[in-house]
């Protein structure tokens, strides 16, 4: 799949085939071409069209990217079962009503999302620098329903370590003021949880939280949302992490503060429902 990144010129960035996914990518040497490049699509397709680009960091690049709730999902009846779990888990939430309170209805799951309940939804981010920072770390879950987690910085082994920025397409042609931080598309619909949530849910903030979703997903070929990627740019690990450097502001313990500070991770800790094998369970962050 081509890209309107391949139209860029520089000597700090050209188009190459990714050996390990067979997927072309814009590998950039430079972190002004790694801000120009992750630029220049914002600005040329939302000059053409009402929409937002977001980003999205990984080590390595799939054949499919599909929402947590999605993965390892095979067939029509385990996404349908997946699909009552989801469903079945919110019911229980709306039930406890001092858990997400100050939170309005539809920023609930995406939210949920966010703090490790496996969703629809896509986690973004609107910070370039944000998205390079996960993918120059690896989440490592363990516990019953993958509950404690945490994050291992990734060692540069050779030339083929890379990381991936990945970025998304969403029409924003409708937003609606009952529904603060939410806009809808054709297609899709996107919610900025530093708009929707209070800052007393502190994560969102701190990493720049976007999510993504379908607007419809009735069939197992939905799942699927790689059609929304519009480009990939690809850094060495060891050029990623060297940009990044050690600033207090890109830790895991800025990016996941703590409940000590994050007073709505705190309230989910002691009052989400618990979590089950298919919709997986609100995280324990490690440092």
């Amino acid at each position: 799949m081509t890209s309107r990144l391949e139209t860029l010129t520089s000597p700090f960035g050209k188009v190459e085939v990714d050996a390990a996914s067979g997927q072309r990518v814009y590998h950039v040497t430079s972190p002004h071409v790694l801000l120009q490049a992750s630029g220049y699509l914002k600005h040329i397709l939302g000059v053409e069209e009402p929409c937002a680009v977001a980003f999205r960091g990984q080590a390595r690049l799939f054949k499919t990217l599909t929402p947590s709730l999605y993965r390892g999902v095979t067939s029509q009846k385990m996404k349908a079962r997946r699909d009552v779990a989801l469903t079945e888990y919110l019911a229980t939430v709306r039930k406890e009503r001092r858990v997400l309170r100050a939170v309005a209805e539809h920023a609930r799951e995406p939210l949920l999302q966010h703090y490790g309940i496996r969703t629809k939804w896509l986690d973004l981010v609107d910070n370039v620098w944000v998205a390079l920072w996960f993918g120059c770390h690896d989440p490592k879950a363990t516990g019953r329903h993958g509950e404690y987690l945490h994050f291992e910085r990734r060692i540069p082994r050779g030339p083929t370590d890379f990381v991936y920025v990945l970025l998304l397409r969403a029409v924003v042609t409708n937003r609606s003021s009952a529904r603060p931080g939410f806009w809808e598309g054709g297609e899709t619909e996107l919610v900025d949880l530093r708009v929707s949530v209070p800052s007393i849910f502190l994560r969102p903030h701190a990493q720049h939280a976007l999510l993504l979703r379908r607007k419809k997903g009735l069939d197992h070929a939905s799942i699927d949302y790689s059609d929304l990627v519009v480009g990939t740019i690809r850094v060495l690990l060891s050029d990623a992490l060297e940009w990044l450097g050690s600033g207090g502001l890109l830790t895991p313990h800025a990016l996941f503060p703590p409940a000590t500070y994050d007073f709505g991770y705190h309230e989910l800790l002691k009052g989400a429902p618990e979590g089950n094998e298919d919709v997986g369970a609100i995280h324990y962050v490690g440092a």
